[in-house]
Protein backbone atom coordinates (compact mmCIF):
# COMPACT_ATOMS: atom_id res chain seq x y z
CA UNK A 1 0.00 0.00 0.00
CA UNK A 2 1.94 2.93 -1.17
CA UNK A 3 0.37 5.30 0.52
CA UNK A 4 1.22 3.96 3.56
CA UNK A 5 4.63 3.10 2.53
CA UNK A 6 5.64 6.79 3.20
CA UNK A 7 4.16 6.67 6.99
CA UNK A 8 6.74 6.48 10.03
CA UNK A 9 6.85 3.13 10.88
CA UNK A 10 5.08 3.39 14.77
CA UNK A 11 3.84 0.69 16.82
CA UNK A 12 0.34 2.23 15.75
CA UNK A 13 1.10 2.03 12.12
CA UNK A 14 2.26 -1.35 12.04
CA UNK A 15 -0.66 -2.73 14.27
CA UNK A 16 -2.81 -1.38 11.64
CA UNK A 17 -1.25 -2.86 8.62
CA UNK A 18 -0.81 -5.61 10.11
CA UNK A 19 -4.69 -5.44 10.91
CA UNK A 20 -5.19 -4.94 6.65
CA UNK A 21 -3.76 -8.31 6.00
CA UNK A 22 -6.59 -9.52 8.10
CA UNK A 23 -9.00 -8.62 5.99
CA UNK A 24 -10.47 -12.40 5.13
CA UNK A 25 -12.04 -13.14 1.40
CA UNK A 26 -13.15 -16.71 2.34
CA UNK A 27 -15.01 -15.46 5.08
CA UNK A 28 -14.15 -17.96 7.45
CA UNK A 29 -12.07 -16.89 10.51
CA UNK A 30 -9.82 -19.76 11.92
CA UNK A 31 -9.72 -20.01 15.83
CA UNK A 32 -6.30 -20.51 17.45
CA UNK A 33 -7.81 -23.24 19.64
CA UNK A 34 -10.90 -25.67 19.83
CA UNK A 35 -13.36 -24.25 21.25
CA UNK A 36 -15.83 -26.45 23.95
CA UNK A 37 -19.01 -25.66 25.67
CA UNK A 38 -17.23 -24.71 28.71
CA UNK A 39 -14.74 -22.49 27.12
CA UNK A 40 -16.81 -20.78 25.46
CA UNK A 41 -19.04 -19.63 28.71
CA UNK A 42 -15.77 -18.76 30.11
CA UNK A 43 -15.24 -16.70 27.27
CA UNK A 44 -18.20 -15.18 27.15
CA UNK A 45 -18.50 -14.12 31.00
CA UNK A 46 -15.26 -12.29 30.33
CA UNK A 47 -17.06 -9.67 28.04
CA UNK A 48 -20.69 -9.79 29.63
CA UNK A 49 -20.60 -9.52 32.99
CA UNK A 50 -24.08 -10.21 33.99
CA UNK A 51 -24.02 -13.47 31.54
CA UNK A 52 -24.53 -16.24 33.66
CA UNK A 53 -25.50 -19.59 32.15
CA UNK A 54 -28.68 -21.46 30.79
CA UNK A 55 -28.03 -23.98 33.61
CA UNK A 56 -30.96 -22.68 35.88
CA UNK A 57 -34.41 -20.59 34.60
CA UNK A 58 -33.38 -17.61 36.65
CA UNK A 59 -29.66 -17.60 35.38
CA UNK A 60 -31.62 -18.88 31.78
CA UNK A 61 -33.83 -15.50 31.53
CA UNK A 62 -31.09 -13.17 32.65
CA UNK A 63 -28.41 -14.39 30.28
CA UNK A 64 -30.37 -13.99 27.30
CA UNK A 65 -31.75 -10.28 28.20
CA UNK A 66 -28.32 -9.21 28.96
CA UNK A 67 -26.84 -11.12 26.20
CA UNK A 68 -29.27 -9.55 23.21
CA UNK A 69 -28.77 -6.21 24.84
CA UNK A 70 -24.69 -6.21 24.53
CA UNK A 71 -25.44 -7.59 20.56
CA UNK A 72 -28.04 -4.93 20.18
CA UNK A 73 -25.37 -2.17 21.78
CA UNK A 74 -22.76 -3.20 19.46
CA UNK A 75 -24.31 -3.24 16.56
CA UNK A 76 -25.83 0.36 17.43
CA UNK A 77 -22.15 1.12 17.83
CA UNK A 78 -20.85 -0.41 14.78
CA UNK A 79 -24.24 1.02 12.52
CA UNK A 80 -22.99 4.72 14.04
CA UNK A 81 -19.64 4.23 12.79
CA UNK A 82 -21.12 3.04 8.95
CA UNK A 83 -22.87 6.81 9.10
CA UNK A 84 -19.50 8.59 9.68
CA UNK A 85 -18.37 6.29 6.98
CA UNK A 86 -21.14 7.11 4.95
CA UNK A 87 -20.47 10.99 5.24
CA UNK A 88 -16.50 10.61 5.09
CA UNK A 89 -17.59 8.50 1.63
CA UNK A 90 -20.41 11.27 0.35
CA UNK A 91 -17.61 14.32 1.36
CA UNK A 92 -14.73 12.97 -0.62
CA UNK A 93 -16.42 11.99 -3.76
CA UNK A 94 -17.06 8.30 -3.56
CA UNK A 95 -20.31 7.88 -5.30
CA UNK A 96 -20.25 4.12 -6.25
CA UNK A 97 -20.23 3.23 -2.76
CA UNK A 98 -22.98 5.14 -1.06
CA UNK A 99 -26.08 3.29 -1.97
CA UNK A 100 -24.02 -0.13 -0.32
CA UNK A 101 -23.31 1.72 2.71
CA UNK A 102 -26.61 3.02 3.18
CA UNK A 103 -27.80 -0.74 2.44
CA UNK A 104 -25.47 -1.69 5.36
CA UNK A 105 -26.79 1.33 7.70
CA UNK A 106 -29.96 -0.22 7.28
CA UNK A 107 -29.47 -3.89 7.28
CA UNK A 108 -27.54 -3.04 10.41
CA UNK A 109 -30.68 -1.55 12.29
CA UNK A 110 -33.13 -3.82 11.21
CA UNK A 111 -31.24 -6.51 12.85
CA UNK A 112 -30.99 -4.04 15.80
CA UNK A 113 -34.61 -3.93 16.12
CA UNK A 114 -35.14 -7.84 15.33
CA UNK A 115 -33.10 -8.91 18.28
CA UNK A 116 -34.46 -6.06 20.70
CA UNK A 117 -38.07 -7.22 19.74
CA UNK A 118 -37.78 -10.66 18.48
CA UNK A 119 -38.95 -13.57 20.21
CA UNK A 120 -38.70 -17.29 20.29
CA UNK A 121 -42.46 -18.70 19.54
CA UNK A 122 -43.24 -21.59 21.67
CA UNK A 123 -40.77 -22.82 23.77
CA UNK A 124 -40.32 -24.20 27.29
CA UNK A 125 -36.98 -23.08 27.14
CA UNK A 126 -37.06 -20.45 29.84
CA UNK A 127 -39.55 -22.09 32.06
CA UNK A 128 -38.32 -25.71 31.96
CA UNK A 129 -35.77 -26.69 35.32
CA UNK A 130 -34.76 -29.87 34.37
CA UNK A 131 -32.51 -28.56 30.80
CA UNK A 132 -29.22 -30.89 31.41
CA UNK A 133 -25.81 -29.38 30.25
CA UNK A 134 -25.15 -31.41 27.63
CA UNK A 135 -28.85 -30.20 25.97
CA UNK A 136 -27.58 -26.43 26.43
CA UNK A 137 -24.36 -26.82 25.05
CA UNK A 138 -24.64 -25.56 21.18
CA UNK A 139 -25.92 -22.72 22.82
CA UNK A 140 -23.22 -21.48 24.34
CA UNK A 141 -21.12 -22.30 21.11
CA UNK A 142 -23.42 -20.00 18.99
CA UNK A 143 -23.37 -17.30 21.62
CA UNK A 144 -19.28 -16.97 21.67
CA UNK A 145 -19.35 -17.10 17.49
CA UNK A 146 -21.63 -14.11 17.39
CA UNK A 147 -19.26 -12.23 19.93
CA UNK A 148 -16.42 -12.75 18.38
CA UNK A 149 -18.18 -11.89 14.73
CA UNK A 150 -19.50 -9.21 15.82
CA UNK A 151 -15.47 -7.97 17.49
CA UNK A 152 -14.09 -8.78 14.27
CA UNK A 153 -16.96 -6.41 12.53
CA UNK A 154 -16.26 -3.77 14.85
CA UNK A 155 -12.31 -4.09 14.00
CA UNK A 156 -13.19 -4.18 10.08
CA UNK A 157 -15.10 -0.83 10.38
CA UNK A 158 -12.40 0.90 12.18
CA UNK A 159 -10.12 -0.14 10.16
CA UNK A 160 -12.26 0.65 6.71
CA UNK A 161 -12.92 4.40 8.50
CA UNK A 162 -9.00 4.66 8.78
CA UNK A 163 -8.50 3.92 5.68
CA UNK A 164 -11.09 6.58 3.89
CA UNK A 165 -9.43 9.31 5.84
CA UNK A 166 -6.60 8.09 4.59
CA UNK A 167 -7.93 8.99 1.07
CA UNK A 168 -7.29 5.28 0.00
CA UNK A 169 -10.19 4.27 -2.23
CA UNK A 170 -8.56 1.11 -4.26
CA UNK A 171 -9.88 -1.89 -2.18
CA UNK A 172 -13.53 -0.07 -1.24
CA UNK A 173 -15.16 -2.80 -2.92
CA UNK A 174 -13.65 -5.26 -0.90
CA UNK A 175 -13.82 -3.71 2.42
CA UNK A 176 -17.67 -3.30 1.71
CA UNK A 177 -17.73 -6.93 0.18
CA UNK A 178 -16.11 -8.11 4.25
CA UNK A 179 -18.48 -6.01 6.07
CA UNK A 180 -21.67 -7.35 3.98
CA UNK A 181 -20.40 -11.02 4.82
CA UNK A 182 -19.80 -10.01 8.35
CA UNK A 183 -23.06 -8.94 9.25
CA UNK A 184 -24.94 -11.92 6.95
CA UNK A 185 -22.90 -14.18 9.27
CA UNK A 186 -24.06 -12.75 12.52
CA UNK A 187 -27.70 -12.70 11.50
CA UNK A 188 -27.89 -16.19 10.41
CA UNK A 189 -25.92 -17.05 13.60
CA UNK A 190 -28.81 -15.67 15.46
CA UNK A 191 -31.66 -16.83 12.95
CA UNK A 192 -29.73 -20.04 14.47
CA UNK A 193 -29.69 -19.39 17.97
CA UNK A 194 -33.63 -18.33 17.93
CA UNK A 195 -34.00 -21.93 15.96
CA UNK A 196 -32.09 -23.63 18.83
CA UNK A 197 -33.98 -21.65 21.32
CA UNK A 198 -37.68 -22.33 19.72
CA UNK A 199 -36.65 -26.05 19.47
CA UNK A 200 -36.98 -27.14 23.30
CA UNK A 201 -39.37 -29.38 24.29
CA UNK A 202 -39.87 -29.98 27.84
CA UNK A 203 -37.50 -32.92 29.42
CA UNK A 204 -38.80 -34.19 32.27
Amino acid sequence: MSNLDNEEQTEETLAFENLLTKIEIGGKEILSEEITPKKALKHIRTIINEYEDYQTVPNRRQSDVVFRSYITKQINSTNDKMKQIHSLLIEKQQMSSWAITERLIDEYASFSRQVDKGGYGFTTFFDNPKLLEMDISQLYLIDFEMVESLKIMRQRTSAFMKVINMDYFEDIDLWMETLDRLIGRVIKLFDDRAKLVGSYERIS
